[in-house]
């Protein structure tokens, strides 16, 4: 044998020795394929796409090739996963976003409706209802005319915090819009929930809150409303509206 025929075939014997390790590394799970049928088919496959009329008959690829093709594919396929993820990832965002106070971080009126009819069909199933509390703030504009709409922004952020706070976990709190916010207290019966919203009333108008060097009340006309599962959620508010603007005009009233 010649030196150039020494070489040569050593050359083939390392490549070939090279092909056997890069397909016993193949992915968990692909250990049924055989460089004979499984990677030449997929190899058919994927130049096939090239468009109609390619004919490859019997492709001759070496093991290298096909690799290459099977490593390539399982790329591709991880990227596309990861675009797919990030782009749920957007969605979810978005979706949050769109059911949420961007000054206070509590439900807007959108997702606040959509957690009242949530907890009004689990109260179809469960037969519990719950106590709504409608909840306006007294002399807002007032301080926002003295202290400016910093201070106001502020303060609404304090009271969404302060009432979080008074209620239950699993209780919901939201900004329905400019100084108007809600309660649902959740799983309580009617007397129980309108106990319990007479004590955050109480609770809550006798707090304050310190901007800068000035102490603010925190003051709020609330009104209460039971609902049970057969109720609609627009009635509900409907009346427990009501309720706090009677107590609104017995406020002012009070202070004249």
């Amino acid at each position: 044998m010649s030196a150039f025929d020494t070489i040569q075939a050593t050359a083939m014997s390392r490549n070939a020795g090279q092909d056997r390790s890069r397909w016993a590394a193949l992915p968990p799970g692909m250990g049924g394929l055989t460089r004979e049928n499984s990677l030449h088919g997929m190899a058919r496959d994927m130049m096939g796409g090239m468009g109609p009329g390619v004919d490859l008959g019997p492709v001759a690829m070496s093991a290298d090739a096909y690799v290459f093709l099977l490593q390539d594919t399982i790329m591709r396929l991880r990227e596309a996963e990861a675009r797919i993820a990030r782009q749920q990832e957007r969605i979810d965002h978005l979706e949050t976003l769109s059911v949420t106070d961007e000054l206070t971080g509590l439900l807007n009126r959108r997702g606040f409706m959509d957690a009242f009819r949530r907890e009004l069909a689990a109260g179809r199933r469960s037969g519990v209802g719950g106590v709504l509390v409608m909840i306006d703030l007294d002399g807002f504009k007032s301080i926002n005319d003295s202290h400016g709409h910093q201070c106001g922004d502020w303060y609404l952020r304090q009271v969404g915090q302060v009432l979080k706070d008074m209620v239950r976990a699993h209780d919901i709190v939201a900004r329905l819009g400019g100084d108007e916010f809600a309660v649902l207290l959740t799983g309580t019966d009617r007397a129980q929930g309108f106990a319990r919203a007479e004590t955050l009333a109480a609770e809550f108008n006798a707090q304050s809150c310190q901007w800068q060097m000035t102490s603010l009340p925190l003051r709020g006309s609330f009104g209460a409303e039971a609902f049970a599962a057969t109720d609609q959620e627009e009635e509900v508010m409907r009346r427990a509206d009501m309720g706090m603007y009677r107590a609104k005009r017995a406020g002012k009233a009070a202070r004249r």
